[in-house]
């Protein structure tokens, strides 16, 4: 069999994988869902399992990398037609939209970040790769933060890396509360308005001269 075929063939596994590995995450859980289940509803052998992927870990980053895909394509399709204050709004929507869609992962790997394990890992450990996708993120913000408070569009009270953290302190925040503590989901909208004043209110008048306002050196 020549090399192409192969290849394809060693895809198509990988992916029937993936989508064995995401319906189950998503259904049972890190914990739960083991490798041999995914073996069986992928319909290939465990070895290949971890010819693909080293750990069970691996291959969860691997999942939720895969299920990151659409949101992302999504945003770089959308952001050449928008000013970055849209391309901001849009980006906290995908936030959200990902948390509602895959809720059981989301609750798994907030609760990885919040143990205090950080002196056992390694770079490839399963925290820093999530860590990774996070500072992605994190860092895609401060960037379009940046850039709209350099074309007058983004308020100049907080810098950008402040605005970022504040930013994602309050979704994390609400996360927290809908997915641990129960609290009955808030409004979109309403979450929108509120960052949105955050971000986007102009200073007052009297700050001009202090470079406050946006659009101001």
């Amino acid at each position: 069999m020549s090399a192409a075929p192969l290849r394809q063939e060693s895809q198509e596994s990988r992916d029937e994988i993936l989508r064995a590995a995401s319906r189950l995450f998503a259904s049972l859980g890190f914990h739960e869902a083991s490798m041999s289940e995914v073996a069986r509803q992928a319909r290939v052998s465990k070895a290949l399992i971890f010819w693909h992927f080293k750990s069970k870990e691996e291959l969860f980053v691997a999942v939720i990398k895969r299920l990151l895909e659409p949101f992302s394509i999504d945003f770089a399709s959308e952001a050449q037609e928008l000013d970055e204050r849209e391309q901001l709004k849009r980006l906290i929507e995908l936030y959200v939209q990902f948390v509602r869609h895959y809720t059981g992962s989301v609750r798994f790997f907030l609760t990885r970040l919040l143990r205090d394990d950080r002196e056992q890992e390694g770079p490839a450990s399963l925290s820093s790769q999530i860590r990774g996708l996070y500072e992605s993120y994190r860092n895609l913000l401060v960037d379009l933060i940046r850039r709209g408070q350099e074309k007058g569009v983004c308020s100049r009270r907080l810098d950008a890396e402040s605005a970022a953290t504040f930013l994602l302190s309050t979704l994390n925040g609400l996360l927290v509360d809908v997915l641990f503590l129960r609290t009955p989901q808030p409004g979109f909208d309403s979450i929108l308005s509120t960052l949105d004043s955050v971000l986007f209110a102009q200073a007052p008048a009297a700050n001009v001269g202090s470079g406050a306002r946006c659009g101001r050196a």
